[in-house]
């Protein structure tokens, strides 16, 4: 049986175990970066639009050459700025072309509909919601 100083001792030494477990995890779990220079315009319409367990949009956009996964922005912003997306729509989305998984992926920076501009991202690629969503 542990005395008491003996189990802290122990509980410490397991909360500095788990706690240096986790950093390490977070490190390798990181949100694609936009690059500037890979930054492609698409044109097609929407198939699915599905929210993520992060609770951030994509879309799957289908023309002539395949279909691509568009990671749009978080739920709660698009929902703020009365932005939504629906199965059948035409847009046309610039943003930085990526691969996740072996598929073709975007990060959007603007995505338009009907001649409405959506930005998502500032012409440095820096998400337009940081500092709105609390």
């Amino acid at each position: 049986m542990l005395r008491p100083a003996s189990f802290r001792l122990a509980s410490a030494v397991a909360l500095i175990v788990l706690v240096t477990c986790f950093a390490a995890w977070a490190e390798t779990v990181t949100a694609p970066k936009y690059d500037k220079s890979s930054e492609v315009k698409v044109k097609g319409i929407i198939d699915d639009v599905k929210t993520t367990a992060d609770n951030t949009v994509h879309i799957i956009l289908k023309n002539d050459t395949g279909s691509v996964d568009v990671t749009v922005a978080p739920e709660k912003f698009l929902k703020e700025m009365e932005i939504t997306f629906a199965k059948g729509d035409a847009v046309q989305v610039l943003g930085s072309q990526l691969t996740i998984d072996g598929n073709p992926a975007l990060l959007a920076r603007e995505v338009v509909r009907n001649g409405d501009v959506m930005v998502m991202r500032d012409e440095h690629g820096k998400p337009v919601w940081l500092g709105w969503i609390k």
